[in-house]
C-alpha cells in the first residue's frame, strides 16, 4: 500500500516533486526540508519496520498549496492514526463535496479515500500520520480486557473515530518538532516518541464503552464534525439536537448515534464537558469569579455548577481558582 501525492502552489516550484515523495512512504528513514520557496520547516518518513510507516509533518507554509492525495494498493487492512494541530480548521475536497474536519486531534480510520487538501498561506501544521496493519498492532497489544480495541483489530471492519489530543499527545507532538541533536540517535527518538503516541491514544481508546462509528462516508463523518462545531460554538445555550441535526442535513437517529459512535459520548455529554473544560480556561485566567464564569456558561445554578466542576476535575473551582493565582506568584 502506497499513498502517491500530487502538489500544486501558486508558482510552478522545482522542488515539488521532492515534496510529493517525501509526502508518501518510503522504505527506510528520510528527511526533506520544506523548500524556502513555499514556507520553512521539515518533513520525516521512518519505515519502523514492514507494515508500519510513519511521517512527521512540521511546517510553515508561506504559499497555499493544493495536495490530491491518492491512495495505491489495497488499504483495507491498514489502520491509520492522524494526530493534527494546526493553525485553521483543515478542509478538503471529496468527489465533488467540500468537507471541513477539526483543527485538533486525532482522527482513526481504516482503509482510504481519495481526496484533495486545501492548505492556506500563512499557516503552521504540526502532523504526525502512523500507518500500521492489524496485524502488526495486534502483535503489540496484550489478548484480554481490550474492549473498543477489538473492534479495531477485527479484520475488514472498516470504521472512523475521533479523540481529542490530550496535554500528554500535545506534549509529545511538540518535542518531535525538534530533532534530537545527536544525528546518531535520531531514528531511535523517532521510533520512541511514535510507540509512547500509540500508547497515549490507545489508552484513551480503551476507556470506550460504546461502538466504533461504522461509516466510511467521509461527507456524513464531515457532517457530524459540523455538528460539533455548531454544538460548542455558544456555550451559554445548547443548540436544540432537531435543530442541530437540520442544520447539517441528517436525522435525529442519525446524529445521536454517529456523534456517540465518532466521539465517544453523547451530544449532551459532550457540550456538557466543553462547558467544564471553558470554565477551568477561564478560572485559570484570574479574571472573573466563580459566578461570573458559571453565568457566562449558562448555569443558573452555581451550586450545581461547582458541584459539576469537582466532579470533573476533583477540586472546588474556587480552590482551583486560588491555588492557579498562589503558583502564580510564587
Amino acid at each position: 500500500m502506497r499513498i502517491r501525492y500530487t502538489i500544486k502552489s501558486d508558482g510552478q516550484d522545482p522542488s515539488l516533486p521532492a515534496l510529493e515523495e517525501a509526502l508518501g512512504f518510503v522504505h527506510g528513514f528520510r528527511q526533506f526540508e520544506v523548500p524556502a520557496s513555499i514556507g520553512e520547516g521539515r518533513l520525516t518518513a521512518l519505515e519502523i519496520e514492514a507494515g508500519f510507516h510513519v511521517n512527521f509533518h512540521f511546517c510553515k507554509l508561506r504559499s497555499a498549496l493544493e495536495i490530491k492525495k491518492e491512495w495505491q494498493g489495497d488499504a483495507t487492512d491498514h489502520i491509520s492514526f492522524a494526530f493534527y494541530d494546526l493553525q485553521v480548521p483543515q478542509k478538503a475536497w471529496i468527489r465533488d463535496d467540500e468537507v471541513t474536519y477539526d483543527q485538533e486531534g486525532v482522527n482513526i480510520y481504516t482503509g482510504g479515500v481519495d481526496l484533495t487538501l486545501l492548505i492556506p498561506a500563512h499557516t503552521e501544521r504540526n502532523v504526525v500520520c502512523v500507518r500500521i496493519t492489524r496485524q502488526k498492532l495486534e502483535s503489540m497489544l496484550g489478548t484480554t480486557d481490550r474492549q473498543c480495541l477489538s473492534e479495531l483489530l477485527q479484520e475488514g471492519q472498516a470504521l472512523f473515530l475521533h479523540e481529542p489530543l490530550t496535554p500528554a499527545m500535545r506534549a509529545v507532538v511538540k518535542e518531535l518538532k525538534l530533532a534530537p541533536a545527536a544525528k546518531a540517535l535520531e531514528q531511535l527518538f523517532y521510533r520512541a516518541r511514535t510507540m509512547e503516541l500509540i500508547y497515549l491514544l490507545l489508552e484513551e481508546l480503551n476507556k470506550r464503552t460504546g461502538a466504533s462509528c461504522k461509516t466510511s462516508d467521509p461527507v456524513h463523518i464531515s457532517r457530524v464534525f459540523q455538528a460539533k462545531a455548531l454544538l460548542v460554538a455558544d456555550l451559554s445555550e445548547p443548540p436544540t439536537i432537531p435543530g442541530l441535526a437540520a442544520r447539517v442535513l441528517l436525522s435525529e437517529s442519525q446524529l445521536k448515534q454517529s456523534f456517540r459512535e465518532i466521539f465517544g459520548m453523547s451530544v449532551y455529554q459532550y457540550f456538557q464537558q466543553a462547558r467544564l473544560d471553558k470554565a477551568r480556561q477561564l478560572l485559570a485566567e484570574n479574571t472573573r469569579t466563580v459566578k461570573e464564569v458559571g453565568y457566562e456558561l449558562g448555569f443558573t445554578n452555581i451550586g450545581h455548577f461547582s458541584r459539576l466542576f469537582e466532579r470533573e476535575f476533583h477540586v472546588k473551582p474556587k480552590k482551583f481558582q486560588t491555588e492557579r493565582r498562589i503558583r502564580h506568584f510564587l
